[in-house]
């Protein structure tokens, strides 16, 4: 079993997000959860989406090209009361150079051997690599959810010119894997599996009319997503068998809109992770038109910041992640009919 230091790394490439408009405001989204990227952020979400079909593609790549993110989801409803949802994460680096031991190469050598014997210096053909190692993590998810609507007739008595609430939950089952890959060189061929669930749930107020009477105050919304559950557990396919644990995680978040700030809708969200200490993620979205949003976000002490555009049934989200030596660029793509 690996030390307990080392398990609060594993399976870190899930901690990345997913889709531009989350990622933008600054990963601020598990009470907001209203497209096929619920998968990911709060499984609850999947069961508010009104289309029939979503489907969800992402590419990041950081800008000095090392390592690359790429996911896919699609939602659909497959009972009155139950959508589904499928997704796939991969995070990777290709083509790391394999170089093998070299004498030449011993920090004890010191600088007069060196100087005095040839075999204690570099070779031009000690600089060329034996093979490159391919290193690649996945995880494959799959989410249940389903939605209960108070009545309407019921919620009236409350006060007239009301929506009701509505209440969601939802579940995800995941497998996920390392791989890593280095060819002909059996050496650095090996890799791990596990699988886990998280719970989410979600509850939204559509407005303030009935409970305190407030007429275009806007809609709250609250969200509590409970990852890794089961403390995921990975096992490496190594003789000695090694496990590491992917430590059991909550989001909680609260998400407020309001639609006649000039004229137009603007999102303020926030959400607390538990994960490395607890990490708060703030996030604010503006729509400036019908088809334009722009948003800014703020997460482990970092800045993020995104645009959307949609078009007809298709909406672009882009997002920059501020690093503080790389950073990040993420673009995905939402279709919706």
């Amino acid at each position: 079993m690996l030390p307990a230091s080392a398990e609060n790394y594993a399976g870190d490439f899930l901690t990345n997000g997913v889709g531009g408009r989350a990622l933008g405001l600054g990963g601020a989204y598990v009470s907001i959860a209203d497209d096929a990227t619920a998968t990911y952020w709060n499984p609850a979400g999947i069961a508010g989406i009104p289309d029939n079909y979503q489907f969800c593609l992402m590419h990041a790549a950081r800008r000095s090209g090392l390592g690359a993110f790429n996911y896919i989801s699609g939602t659909t409803r497959v009972l009155s009361k139950l959508n589904l949802g499928l997704s796939w994460f991969r995070a990777g680096v290709d083509d790391i150079p394999i170089y093998p031991l070299v004498p030449a190469f011993d920090p004890n050598i010191t600088p007069e051997a060196r100087r005095n014997l040839a075999k204690n210096r570099p070779r031009e053909s000690d600089f060329i690599p034996a093979g490159y190692l391919n290193d690649s993590e996945n995880a494959y998810i799959l989410t249940l959810a389903t939605r209960w609507v108070v009545s309407q007739s019921w919620w009236d008595n409350f006060g007239k010119d009301s929506l009701p609430p509505e209440f969601m939950c939802g579940i995800n089952t995941k497998l996920i894997t390392q791989r890593l890959n280095g060819g002909d060189l059996d050496t650095y061929n090996y890799g791990s599996w596990g699988y886990g669930f998280d719970a989410g749930f979600l509850v939204r107020l559509p407005d303030f009319n009935a409970l305190f009477a407030l007429e275009d105050f806007g809609s709250l919304a609250f969200g509590v997503n409970l990852q890794d559950i089961s403390k995921t557990t990975l096992t490496w396919n190594t003789v000695s068998a090694p496990k590491e644990s992917i430590p059991a995680n909550w989001n909680i978040g609260v998400a407020y809109t309001n639609n006649h700030l000039f004229d137009r809708e603007m999102i303020l969200s926030y959400q607390w992770q538990q994960r490395y200490g607890g990490q708060s993620h703030i996030g604010i979205e503006y729509r400036i038109s019908e088809p334009l949003a722009l948003r800014v976000g703020y997460r482990d002490d970092r800045i993020t910041s995104g645009v959307g555009i949609r078009v007809r049934q298709f909406r672009l989200d882009y997002a920059l992640l501020l690093g503080d030596l790389i950073s990040t660029h993420f673009l995905s793509l939402l279709w919706q009919f």
